[in-house]
């Protein structure tokens, strides 16, 4: 076993961290109001089989726990699937193969939803708006593009244990969220910059930190190897 090489996993924490600008500040006898955690925390967990691993990107993933993250993608993912605009938007898509919905999808919402800076749509640095909210304004920044898309597919048939939101690092963007949709033939990647959907497993500008999906979260790391058994181990 002493000289038995193993890749090691390194992971981002701290990446994590800087990846989550505060909401709103509350305290402890704050209300649960429209732009603050506790109006995330209102979204009640929900029990469910577990989604596939999203080992995307050339990363590993690995269960990170319970986050923030989680109650912001618990909220955004239960609103709106039945709302009139959204299962317009899906009507078109059901029946479609998998690949064919993803580009369908975000096609129709690039054409309704403008790309917009959350401090200019709500005042505030971070906040995660529900799908009916980014339609009815017409802009949202890419974690709301992403929730509108995210939202169409399931309304038309696509399995929510097959859709997960991706927090990280875009090489021109900076700190960006994309969709990601695991398919018959792998993960694919949907992402407000590009045109159309890309598969997960391509060299992209998208680094993934962090990934929520239904019911769980992970942490992506990277194997590297060169690292003996001995020296993980401290």
């Amino acid at each position: 076993m002493a000289n038995w090489r193993l890749a090691i996993l390194v992971f981002a924490g701290c990446c994590a961290a800087s990846t989550a600008p505060a909401q709103t500040v509350v305290g402890p006898d704050s209300k649960p109001g429209r732009y603050n955690r506790l109006h995330d925390m209102a979204a009640r967990p929900t029990p469910t089989i577990a989604p596939a691993k999203p080992d995307v990107f050339g990363t590993a993933a690995i269960g990170a726990g319970v986050t923030f993250y989680d109650a912001r993608f618990r909220r955004v993912s239960v609103a709106d699937r039945d709302h009139p605009e959204i299962r317009a938007l899906a009507e078109p898509l059901r029946g479609l193969p998998p690949e064919q919905q993803l580009a369908a999808a975000q096609s129709a919402v690039a054409k309704r939803v403008r790309w917009t800076h959350d401090l200019d749509n709500m005042r505030v640095a971070d906040f995660w708006s529900n799908a009916a909210e980014t339609l009815q304004r017409g802009t949202g920044d890419s974690e709301d593009i992403a929730i509108v898309v995210m939202q169409v597919l399931k309304a038309a048939g696509f399995s929510p244990r097959d859709l997960y939101l991706s927090i990280g690092r875009h090489r021109q963007a900076g700190t960006h969220v994309v969709l990601l949709a695991r398919t018959p033939s792998g993960f694919m990647m949907i992402d407000d910059r590009a045109g159309r959907p890309l598969p997960a497993t391509a060299e992209a500008l998208f680094s993934p930190v962090m990934t929520v999906g239904l019911g769980k979260s992970w942490l992506h790391g990277r194997r590297l190897s060169g690292a003996s058994a001995h020296a993980s181990a401290r």
